[in-house]
């Protein structure tokens, strides 16, 4: 498959974080974006497909939006490396804010790996281990702005 181009690839990305974080699309949508053979290391946890999935479902029951802001993306043949910033609403009310560092590996259009460091901007304490979590949690203290 042919390298994709930084549109094509931002697109990829956009979507498949759009759809994880969307509390109207079924955990099982995600296929369209990840292998069955997916693979995630996040902040020295790793999650295989059925994993993610779990982790895909305490998400879209804990939030009420989610939105990602890419803010640096390269595309070197199978892989994507980008910066990102998640701004969400947690069905109680709370806000969440964020930092990813991820580099994402495609096989045949799809994500297969994904390494990723997350840092919690904003929120509670408790969810910084929001980027593996795949029970829910008992929220904590609030962590101010960083800046």
């Amino acid at each position: 498959m042919p390298e994709l181009s930084q549109k094509q690839a931002r697109a990829l990305i956009e979507n498949a974080i759009a759809s994880l974080l969307d509390p109207l699309q079924d955990a099982e949508s995600l296929c369209r974006y990840f292998a069955p053979d997916y693979v995630q290391e996040v902040d020295g946890v790793r999650l295989d497909f059925d994993g993610f999935i779990d982790h895909a479902r305490v998400l879209k029951t804990s939030l009420r939006w989610g939105r990602a802001t890419i803010e640096n993306l390269i595309v070197s043949g199978d892989t994507i490396a980008d910066i990102h910033v998640i701004d969400g609403e947690k069905t109680n009310g709370d806000k969440i804010r964020v930092k990813v560092i991820a580099f994402f590996t495609l096989r045949d259009g799809k994500i297969v790996r994904v390494d990723e460091l997350t840092h919690l901007l904003e929120g509670n304490h408790a969810d910084r281990d929001v980027g593996s979590r795949t029970s829910p949690s008992t929220p904590g203290h609030k962590v101010g702005r960083v800046a």
